[in-house]
């Protein structure tokens, strides 16, 4: 494998979303996590749980939730 690529794990960890708010419970049912709610304040947040990155859009304008 490439250094470059990434391996199927890895790429489940990259969510890309369209709002600011976003939550994870580590998508692996009761195996996961306890459900975080998490904002993303500039361009992307990490899950403190599981590391799954959540990037924003281009283009997705600010909530107001």
């Amino acid at each position: 494998m490439d250094a470059n690529q990434k391996t199927p794990a890895e790429t489940d960890r990259i969510v890309h979303v369209e709002t600011r708010a976003v939550s994870c419970d580590g998508g692996e049912g009761v195996y996961g996590h306890p459900k975080v709610y998490l904002r993303i304040a500039d361009k992307q947040t990490v899950c403190p749980y599981c590391s799954r990155t959540f990037i924003l859009l281009p283009g997705a304008g600010p909530d107001h939730h």
